[in-house]
Order: structure tokens, then sequence, then C-alpha cells
């Protein structure tokens, strides 16, 4: 039963899901209209809001960009690649292929959402390369379902917020600490049961023999010619070309980044998005070769950023028509509407799941929907740090928005088509599982 339901996502998906551009441009059209009909604002504010929230977000298009680019390059130095297929070489049947894959995901992006995405379509390809009749599209849509914790992780963007100080909702719940958020039983035990599930899930998933779709032979062969153009580079005969080979350059700003990530973390510095950019850069310096060597190989993870860099401005452009408009506002009214104390973390995590449809960054769509959660649980007497929880789980409804696939199906070589259909299925049962967690744990 879930095979077959999962081939009538996948159908579904290869028909009707647009290139993740085209997704963006509709969803603008979609918050367009309803602004339009559901708040004051005339069009031409809308326009406005749109044009104004354009290049809103352009710090954080870099900052994704760079965990692409410094991820990729990390994941491509020998030590990495070497450890990765050691990792892989203890599975070596198809089902097993799955199981594996969503495995490392889901723990890498408990860890961060950075390392996950780039660790898990990594192992997706190296599981492809290594084992016969596996299926492809349903590996990567494996390494992109881990995502779908990452929220309950280390790098849980409302949960790291709310634990810092001067945060902006300060005054009216003070500082949470993360013992009351991610390290409650609660959140700890819907993990552990998500965690558990999707393997299964993806087991379930497997295709029959005469429907597998295995790896491209051309990524391969792409993959093969660069490592041995990098193998075979003739010996330096210039001065240029010989610094360009001095490993030693790459020690010396290692070791000075390495000092400074042990002094900040050793003063309770948290993880955020350009501390993870400052770990795999400086990982990733540590572990190349040669100057040179990184330099190709943050070339070769930078070749799908135009995909990604595309769709930016028109999420920074929803982003601020949502809030300049209110829509925001009024959808999240209507679930704080219809909660009582006790289900309001449920509704907070519907609410936040429709909401990241149009806003898929956990951080932004805290700053548009934490202020109504936290005065809606405040009147209501909520457990607040539930609460909290509960807008940050919403963005399961990554698994049928494919922005954030973009990496992973950048690294993998596919389209968003090729796995949604299957996330789909993971979009539902872990959907039922954090409802529990959320109205029963």
């Amino acid at each position: 039963m879930i095979r077959s339901t999962a081939n009538f996502f996948v159908r579904v998906m290869e028909r009707y899901l647009p290139d993740p551009f085209l997704f963006a441009v509709i969803l603008t059209f979609v918050v367009y209209a309803a602004a339009l009909f559901m708040t004051p604002s005339s069009p031409l504010d809308l326009i406005d809001y749109w044009s104004g929230g354009l290049w809103g977000i352009l710090a954080f298009t870099m900052q994704i960009c760079l965990v692409l680019v410094t991820g990729a390059a990390l994941v491509k130095t020998p030590a990495v690649t070497n450890a990765l297929n050691r990792l892989c070489s203890v599975v070596n049947t198809p089902r097993a292929a799955y199981a594996f894959t969503v495995l490392i995901s889901s723990l890498a992006n408990l860890l961060s959402w950075g390392v996950g995405l780039v660790v898990g379509a990594v192992i997706a390809q190296q599981m492809a390369k290594r084992i016969k009749n596996v299926h492809y599209p349903l590996l990567v849509a494996a390494a992109y379902s881990g995502f779908v914790i990452w929220t309950m992780g280390y790098t849980s963007s409302a949960a790291l917020l709310v634990a810092t100080k001067g945060h902006p909702l300060e005054k009216t719940i003070g500082v949470i600490p993360i013992s009351d958020t991610l390290l409650t039983p609660f959140n700890l035990i819907t993990a552990a049961l998500i965690v558990i599930a999707l393997p299964i899930l993806m087991i379930a998933m497997a295709p029959k023999d005469k429907d597998v779709r295995s790896i491209d032979q051309s990524l391969l062969e792409n993959e093969e010619a660069a490592t041995l153009e990098v193998a075979i580079q003739p010996a330096p005969q210039s001065w240029a070309s010989k610094v360009e080979q001095l490993r030693v350059l790459n020690l010396i700003i290692g070791v000075a980044g390495a000092i400074f990530l042990f002094r900040y973390f050793g003063k309770g510095g948290t993880l955020d998005i350009n501390i993870v950019n400052t770990t795999f850069l400086i990982a990733g310096l540590l572990l190349s070769r040669s100057p040179i060597e990184y330099v190709n190989n943050i070339m070769e993870g930078g070749k799908s950023l135009g995909a990604i860099v595309l769709q930016f401005p028109f999420y920074g452009g929803i982003i601020a028509l949502m809030e300049k408009s209110g829509l925001a506002v009024i959808i999240s009214q209507w679930f704080t509407a219809i909660s009582t104390a006790d289900t309001l973390p449920f509704w907070a995590f519907i609410s936040a799941g429709f909401l990241n449809i149009f806003i898929p960054s956990g951080g932004a769509q805290w700053a548009v929907q934490g202020p109504i959660m936290v005065e809606a649980a405040v009147q209501l007497g909520a457990d607040i740090p539930k609460v909290v929880m509960g807008v940050a789980w919403g963005e399961w409804t990554n698994m049928v928005q494919p922005f954030w696939a973009i990496p992973v199906l950048a690294i993998a070589g596919l389209k968003a088509k090729d796995i949604m259909g299957y996330c789909v299925l993971t979009l539902i049962v872990t959907g039922v599982l954090f409802s529990i967690g959320a109205l029963f744990l």
C-alpha cells in the first residue's frame, strides 16, 4: 500500500510540479492575490511591498550559497571522501541503502541543517555508485527527508533565538534556555520516533526492480574526470604555480580559524549559520592538499548557484508581502482563534507549516509568526516553550516546498519533481508524529 501510494504521488509530482523557480513565481501570484482580497492594501501598495522586499535577504542569500559551496568543497576533500566511502561500505543492498541514507541525513541535520543537506546528498551519490539496482530518486529523497527534523536539533532558529539574551520578545517571555525547548522529553521523544520511522518508510517505498532508475552515468563520468584532472596536474614550474601548491598556506589560515572557533565555543557561543560556514571553510582548508585544490573544489561546488540565487529575491518579496500587508497575521490569528491552552502548540505547528510554504526560512518565519503565537500563549496560559517548538516544527512542510531541496538536487544531479513524490509520504508520516508530540507528549 505504501509503495503504491508513493508511486501515485511520484506520478503527480512528475506531471504537475514545476521547476522550483516557477514554484516561487506561482507562490508570488498566490500571495499577492490573497493579500489583495484579505487585507486593506491597494494593488500599488502590494507592488511596493513586493519590490521593497526583493533585496531584503541578500545577506541570507550569500550565507546559503556559502553553505553549499563550502560544504561541497569540504566533502570533496580526500579525507572526508574516504571516510564517507568507508561509512557506506557497511551497506550492500538497496533497501539498506535507503534506510541508511535517511538515518545518516537525519542525524546530521540534528547537528546542523547545513551539514545534513550536504552530507545526505553525498551519501546518496556514494550509495548509488556502490550498490547495484538501487533507485536513485528514492535515495536522494531519503537524503532530503532527513531535513524534516532540523528544527529539533542544535541549529533550530526559533529555539536558539529565544535562548539568546536581548531577543525581540524577551520582555514578554524572558530568555528560554534550550533545556526547556530542544532538550525536553516532548522534543527528544518526537525526534526519536521520527528517526526510527523514516528508515522504515524508505524501505516500504522501495520500488519493484522493473521501476528502478539508476544514477545517470554522465554524473559519474564528470566526477571521475574532475578527480583525474586534479590527480594528473603537472608539477609546478613557475613561482605562482608553486605557491598555489603550498599546503602550509592552508594550514596557517586553518589553524588561525580553529583557534577562533575554540575560543568562540569556549565562551558559550552558539552554532548559527555564520559559524557553520566558518567551520566548513576552516575544515575544508585544513583537509585540502593545496590552496588551488580547495579553489577547484569550491568552483565545482558552486556550479549550481544560479538556480539558488535566482529564487531568493522572489522569496524576499513574498516575505515582505505577507508581513507588510498583514496577511501573515491574519492567517496566524485564524488558528489562534480556535486554540485552547492545550491545543495551541498543535495549531502553532499547523499554521507554521502552512506559512512555511510561502516563507521557507525558520528565522524569517519566526520573526513574522512568533510574536502572534507568543501573545496567544500568554493570553491562554499555554506552555510557551512548547508553542515555540510548535512554530519551529512547522518547517516540516519543506517536504513539499522544493526550495531547500535545491542544494541536495544540485549535488545529486536530479530535479525536484524526481524526488518530491516520495517526500509527500515523508510529510504525511512525520506530520502525524509531530502532531502526536504537540498534542500528547
